[in-house]
């Protein structure tokens, strides 16, 4: 293909070759270096391709074998200058377009985002647009090593985030902690009295205090609200009193047992869309905010199911432009009344369960039982029931530090 390129650049002719020795000339050719290809024989002649510098060498190799060559067709970048070049508009045309082209390659025009779960691809595309760090921000405006600290400080679920460019592309990786920061990370970044306080109703499995008192113990049930371990320190003498108190910044690991209601409804009996005959595309192109919908008089009919398919164009490997073409597809549909029977509706009432118990995972809670109920009543399949877990509780609240009036804890000297 290289090669290919070179010829073009350069410019080359398609030859007819025909005389007297037309064999011997093709040996001379070969005999002095002169190069030609694509070399095919017609009924009485022959056809190839040459160089413009071969084809200048030819002369005397023409006269000593008596054939001659005629010019079939010029091929390459040259013949084309020549041939448009009273066509100044045409020339100016590709220059700007190639230089526009070349201009919008400065930009970012398309943000990868992989590794991120907790985070949605659209907070990560708000925070991006509140940093100046979007869609259409010029490259050299990006800062990768601030922006990947930027990530680091405004989400706390993120320990390690990567920010490169490459060509118009910007890829972001994160790696997020799914199980919830650590109570001690957490206490680092307090200053003054916190207590730590339940966020929810449950029994205290474990509790590792660090600092503070703790006012529960395992198989302590609590409700949302309640102190579970108070930034008051109390401090003994030798006889075992209390002579003064301090306050800090609780800090413990806490896991109990909550208890998440489950609900669910779906109906028995539903109509559902059913492709009918064969589809109608429409394409769209998208420049910037731009769009444009072709066939412009195409109007779909309802009721109908569509799929659209889009994609980027690019100039080379992440080289994106900010250009998308889609291409929507219609299908006209009748609805279809569908039935489930008890069975069915049990298997749909399942995967619910399975996909809500699947988020919970993903935020570090562990699942310890399931307890549901499937009731069908008239067109309706209920689910109810409890889902028991074992999770990190507890929350920070500012304490009120109560001041001790002056001299209180001093113990009154009776050696007299």
């Amino acid at each position: 293909m290289f090669l290919s390129l070179i010829k073009y650049f350069r410019g080359f002719l398609l030859v007819r070759l025909s005389g007297y020795s037309p064999e011997r000339f093709l040996n001379l050719c070969s005999n002095h270096n002169i190069l030609i290809w694509n070399l095919t024989n017609r009924e009485g002649f022959y056809e190839f391709n040459i160089s413009l510098a071969g084809y200048r060498k030819l002369k005397p190799l023409l006269r000593k074998t008596k054939t001659r060559v005629t010019i079939r067709k010029r091929i390459g970048f040259p013949f084309f200058l020549y041939r448009y070049r009273k066509r100044k508009l045409f020339f100016a045309g590709i220059l700007l377009g190639t230089g526009f082209l070349l201009y919008l390659t400065t930009f970012v025009w398309l943000i990868d985002f992989n590794g991120n779960s907790l985070i949605t691809d659209e907070a990560l595309l708000a925070f991006l647009e509140e940093k100046g760090s979007s869609f259409g921000t010029r490259k050299s405006d990006i800062d990768c090593n601030a922006l990947e600290e930027a990530i680091r400080t405004n989400y706390s679920d993120v320990i390690w985030a990567s920010v490169r460019l490459s060509g118009t592309k910007m890829t972001i990786d994160i790696q997020e902690n799914l199980i919830k920061k650590a109570a001690q990370e957490e206490a680092l970044e307090l200053d003054g009295a916190y207590h730590i306080v339940a966020d929810k109703a449950a029994v205290i499995q474990s509790i590792m205090t660090r600092k503070g008192t703790p006012l529960v113990k395992a198989g302590s049930t609590v409700e949302a609200g309640d102190i579970l371990v108070s930034s008051q320190l109390d401090i003994y003498n030798d006889s075992n009193e209390i002579v003064s108190q301090i306050y800090v910044a609780a800090d413990a690991d806490i896991y109990g047992q909550t208890i998440y209601p489950y609900e669910d409804s779906f109906p028995l009996q539903f109509n559902r869309k059913v492709r009918t005959g064969e589809g109608k595309n429409v394409y769209g192109l998208s420049f910037f905010s731009y769009q444009l919908q072709l066939p412009a008089g195409f109007q779909k009919k309802e009721p109908s199911i569509s799929y659209t398919e889009s994609r980027q164009l690019a100039l080379a490997k992440d080289y994106y432009i900010p250009v998308i073409f889609e291409k929507t597809t219609y299908y006209d549909c009748d609805y279809e009344q569908v039935s489930l029977t008890k069975k069915q509706a049990k298997e749909q009432a399942s995967e619910n369960i399975l996909l809500f118990l699947k988020k919970l995972e993903e935020k570090g809670i562990e699942i310890v039982d399931k307890n549901v109920i499937i009731e069908f009543a008239e067109n309706e399949c209920r689910v109810t029931g409890e889902i028991t877990a074992i999770e990190r509780i507890g929350k920070y609240e500012p304490a009120k530090v109560q001041e001790q009036p002056a001299g209180e804890g001093l113990m009154e000297n009776e050696s007299d």
